[in-house]
């Protein structure tokens, strides 16, 4: 366990914003961190991950917790199933890879995805037509006020569209400690989104891609799309994409007809917030050092020396420019603190 006071959090987040923290510990097993908890009382207290989905509006006046304990495991295995425990502070993307790596399916498409494993449950990560609840199993974690561990299943959990129980009535009540996340022996193939199935067939050279082949087809379209956090900060997409009644898009359509919707099993749309912020003529402005991807409308930038506050007030003013011009509240997905 380390443990600093007013250490600087520029490596510890995506947009990599200049802020301090007054207290910052850092984990390296579960046991370490059960005793400490069940000795400390922390009043305010923050739990990162990777910091790839976060936003410091200035220095936090309080102790950020981050586990960063190692490991990969199969804990089971049953019929064209194989259950694996993985450490809170692996790296999401080294775990796609090993599953890759060792023929085992179903998080090829979520491939390049910055952050680490211990957030992906409080986010509900996704993409491509697959989401962190489809392989999720359980997970154990501590109470920060007690120091005692609990175990959670897939139902506690409350999944919906980029967050869970975690992000609602649980947030900053629990440090996770390790997922079990559950893999198929013989991968199902999942190329429902367009793009993926035009470049994993470009990367196999057949119409049968792998899921080896799924995954570089992935960090392909990403790495095109996607700046790099360490050239140029970012937290990937900063809203979630809208979701709207089948009466509001309608009327939507009527006024723009090319409108990007997608109708859900409840009868709602998903609309791309991507081409909302481009539609209203937003890509590619600044507030300060804060500005939108030239490429990508979704993707909020630190153009070199931005601070938290900047970034947070271009998020406001493409809210506000958002509903106006289509009466379309954006829900940011990045945590502003």
């Amino acid at each position: 366990m380390q443990s600093y006071k007013d250490i600087s959090l520029k490596s510890y987040n995506t947009f990599g914003i200049k802020a301090k923290a007054k207290v910052f510990t850092i984990f390296n097993d579960e046991t370490e961190a059960e005793a400490f908890f069940k000795e400390h009382t922390i009043p305010k207290h923050l739990v990162i991950g990777g910091g790839s989905n976060l936003l410091f509006t200035s220095d936090y006046d309080g102790h950020i917790l981050k586990m960063e304990n190692k490991g990969i495991q199969i804990i089971d295995e049953m019929g064209h199933f194989t259950w694996v425990k993985v450490a809170a502070g692996e790296i999401w993307d080294d775990v796609v890879k090993w599953a890759v790596e060792n023929q085992l399916g179903g998080i090829e498409n979520l491939s390049f995805i910055p952050g680490a494993i211990g957030a992906s449950p409080v986010q509900n990560i996704g993409a491509y037509g697959v989401e962190f609840k489809d392989i999720f199993n359980s997970l154990e974690a501590i109470e920060i006020s007690t120091g005692e561990k609990r175990k959670f299943y897939l139902q506690e959990l409350k999944f919906d569209y980029r967050k869970s129980i975690f992000k609602t009535v649980l947030k900053n009540q629990f440090l996770i400690t390790s997922v079990v996340i559950k893999l198929r022996k013989s991968p199902i193939i999942n190329l429902q989104y367009g793009r993926l199935k035009e470049e994993s067939e470009k990367v196999s050279g057949s119409a049968n891609p792998t899921i080896a082949h799924i995954r570089q087809a992935v960090i392909n379209i990403r790495k095109s799309k996607l700046p790099d956090p360490k050239e140029m900060g970012n937290a990937g997409s900063f809203f979630k994409n809208p979701v709207i009644s089948q009466t509001a898009q309608q009327e939507l359509i009527k006024q723009y007809p090319d409108l990007i919707s997608y109708p859900l099993t409840n009868g709602s749309y998903k609309l791309a917030a991507a081409w909302l912020i481009d539609k209203a003529g937003l890509k590619g402005m600044s507030i300060g050092q804060a500005g939108i991807h030239q490429q990508h409308a979704l993707i909020l930038i630190n153009k070199g020396n931005a601070t938290g506050k900047e970034i947070q007030q271009l998020a406001y003013f493409i809210q506000e420019k958002v509903k106006t011009l289509f009466k379309v509240d954006l829900e940011p997905e990045v945590l502003m603190v």
